[in-house]
């Protein structure tokens, strides 16, 4: 198996058999064996699986987000820090922005370690650069609390929230990656390749 593009993608439906999935970590197991179909019934999260035949390689969610300002959260100039940096003078006044929220990502132990994670989520990147349906600015995650983890975001360009720079011991946190520098890079590329093409 060479990635992503070797599996087949497919939307989660109420019923669907996922068989012996496992990750690694029992939360993300159980969402996917007990959770992930209530989720789609009630409208919260999609879940997609990568599949090789009848074997779940791997699997994410995605639901609506939005990043707003909450006051006792994040400092007012922290806020106006964050929003200085990522948009122009006239874009800075609206109250929220809006987003992705990647509610689950993992990956069978199996295919562990193959650099599947960061194509899916390279992936989703796509996603919501191309074609996508309304706006979005920002993908977010409860990342897991674990170093191993927070590296694996980083790597693939998350960074922390403002208000959610010091470890102070939560169960997760909060995390985001500005998709208008991606598309960006990718436009700067793609006029590279047609310039050297022409």
């Amino acid at each position: 198996m060479g990635g992503i593009a070797d599996l087949e993608l497919v939307r989660l439906l109420p019923g669907m058999a996922i068989g012996d999935f496992s990750c690694g970590n029992a939360d993300l197991d159980e969402f996917l064996r007990d959770d992930a179909c209530n989720y789609l019934k009630e409208l919260i999260a999609v879940t997609y699986l990568f599949k090789n035949g009848n074997t779940v390689v791997a699997y994410f969610s995605v639901m609506n987000d939005k990043i707003v300002y909450e006051k006792g959260i994040l400092t007012n100039s922290a806020w106006r820090s964050f929003l200085h940096e990522k948009f122009p003078h006239p874009k800075r006044s609206y109250k929220s922005y809006p987003s992705v929220k990647l509610g689950r990502l993992g990956v069978h132990t199996k295919y562990a370690g193959k650099g599947i994670g960061t194509e899916i989520l390279d992936s989703i990147k796509m996603s919501f650069i191309d074609n996508n349906k309304t706006g979005c600015r920002f993908i977010t995650i409860d990342a897991l609390n674990k170093a191993d983890t927070i590296r694996f975001y980083e790597r693939n360009g998350f960074k922390f929230f403002p208000s959610d720079k010091i470890d102070t011991g939560q169960k997760t946190r909060l995390m985001y990656f500005d998709l208008r520098p991606f598309r960006d890079a990718l436009e700067v590329i793609e006029k590279g390749s047609s310039i050297r093409a022409g």
